[in-house]
């Protein structure tokens, strides 16, 4: 008879889709409980990724977490940078270039700058550990470069909800913001680019060749550009044979998952080919098919996300907490300092209105799914070498990301009434 129900017993390990099952329902029952307090969905996520996660009750351990549930972080990019690209259009920023080009350039070079200089000079002060024992150049100084370069992004998804929530009227302030926060994105994509290759150069302790520096990123950037606009010359000539919205739907997502999967095959960017995708069917694709193309993958989103921030959270070690706090501390306000004055001096140059010039930077704060997505592929790199400094640097970007989200909503919000457009 026991050998009957021998099927019955406890296994010794769980099936993987167990545990995606378990981050599905895990990842939205944190997402009411944050609506119940009042804060936004990724609050919940990231803090029930570190509840669950290998710090303390441990349901997704160490392996399950870096290795396993990594394609979900792959899938996850992919359709947030195509999300990203669909909301650059050519026609806003034609309309306010001047504001959107000089504002996103100072300000993404403002966060680079103070957050590269103050990792740099203030993490040496902060972090003894026998990894700085192999010199400051091999060690602080690729961090800190990685650091500023990941600072520059802004997210989205929380402007996005707000101007929805609140049914933002189209002005100036708020097609001037969705431009740069578009713009942004993919130049923090350009930064990393090369701050890494850089930054692998410092760490193995090779003399830099700035030839290499400069054209390994050039290039890479360059095909990831070429595969983003084939893709969409691709979804061009096909969409018009799938009209109905639920065939749609797998075209656009096998077209973006298609993107990301060539892109890492061949070892570029997946985020800077697919933000290049959503830009080409939201501007090169005739005007509905596009509206429908991000409709239908804006219903996927959200679970999606849910997933890939609580695996985000369970990254967090509670053993970094006092030097990963004060990291944390340090990023916040000297990327506040960059972006804040870097979009003002932007809206000076370029003559802006006095409400942009004083508001906008507040509206710039948010920071999640391309910053944590890079941080999350920095360390799979970092780790192997610089294991110490690389966790420091991943626990304090998702504190910095968990109390970013909780603040930047209100400034958002405070700077779309100063510019009386809610």
């Amino acid at each position: 008879m026991s050998e009957l129900f021998s099927f019955l017993k406890m296994p010794t390990e769980l099936h993987f889709l167990v545990y995606v099952g378990l981050l599905f329902l895990i990842s939205q029952v944190s997402a009411r409980i944050a609506t119940f307090f009042k804060s936004p969905h990724i609050v919940g996520y990231l803090l029930a990724g570190i509840i669950f996660g290998p710090s303390l009750l441990n349901l997704f351990n160490k392996k399950l977490v870096t290795q396993d549930l990594s394609i979900i972080t792959d899938i996850t990019l992919s359709i947030i940078a195509f999300s990203i690209g669909g909301s650059l259009r050519l026609s806003i920023l034609k309309k306010f270039k001047k504001s959107i080009l000089w504002i996103t350039s100072l300000q993404a070079v403002g966060a680079f700058l103070i957050v590269f200089l103050a990792a740099a000079i203030l993490m040496p002060l902060i972090v003894s550990t026998t990894e700085s024992q192999n010199g400051f150049q091999r060690t602080f100084l690729p961090i800190a470069l990685v650091l500023g370069a990941i600072s520059l992004a802004t997210a989205p998804a929380p402007i996005l909800s707000i101007l929805h929530e609140y049914k933002a009227k189209k002005g100036s302030f708020t097609n001037i913001l969705l431009g740069i926060i578009t713009i942004d994105d993919a130049i923090a994509l350009i930064f990393y680019s090369f701050a890494m290759v850089i930054s692998r150069n410092l760490i193995v302790g090779d003399k830099l060749d700035i030839t290499i520096a400069l054209f390994e990123p050039l290039t890479s950037i360059s095909f990831a550009v070429v595969l983003g606009l084939v893709m969409g010359l691709f979804l061009k000539l096909i969409l018009k044979f799938f009209k109905p919205k639920d065939i749609l739907l797998g075209i656009i997502t096998g077209a973006v998952l298609l993107t990301g999967g060539i892109a890492i095959t061949i070892g570029i960017s997946a985020l800077l080919a697919n933000m290049v995708l959503g830009i080409f069917v939201a501007n090169l694709i005739a005007h509905e098919r596009a509206d429908d193309a991000f409709n239908v993958v804006e219903s996927i989103e959200e679970p999606i996300f849910g997933i890939f921030f609580l695996i985000a959270g369970a990254q967090l070690d509670i053993r970094f907490l006092s030097k990963g706090l004060l990291l944390t501390l340090i990023l916040l306000i000297a990327r506040f300092i960059g972006k804040y004055f870097g979009s003002y001096l932007g809206s000076e140059i370029s003559k802006s209105t006095p409400t942009i010039k004083k508001y906008l930077g507040l509206s710039l704060l948010p920071t999640a799914g391309i910053t944590i997505g890079l941080v999350l592929e920095a360390d799979f790199i970092f780790s192997r070498t610089i294991p110490f400094l690389s966790d420091l640097m991943v626990n304090a970007i998702i504190g910095a990301t968990l109390i970013n989200e909780l603040i930047s909503p209100y400034l958002v919000r405070f700077s779309l009434k100063k510019a009386k457009e809610i």
